[in-house]
């Protein structure tokens, strides 16, 4: 499975407090997955620049779930 768009799907709270961010990223297929709350009280955390992180976690948990899938 390939990544193929990551969102920001909202933020709560403002920077210089706690923040928790929640993502959604969109595989080859069209499916989406969520993923988050990340949660922050940095100020200089981006959240944006976050979104290759994001991908690359649900590109690994899908591809773990599939090789699971064969495996059983």
């Amino acid at each position: 499975m390939s990544i193929v768009a990551t969102e920001i799907e909202s933020i709560h709270g403002a920077v210089g407090q706690q923040r928790m961010i929640f993502y959604r990223c969109q595989d080859h297929l069209g499916q989406w997955h969520n993923y988050g709350p990340v949660t922050t009280n940095d100020p200089l955390f981006d959240a944006e620049a976050h979104k290759v992180n994001v991908a690359e976690k649900i590109a690994a948990a899908l591809a773990q779930s599939e090789s699971d899938g064969l495996l059983s």
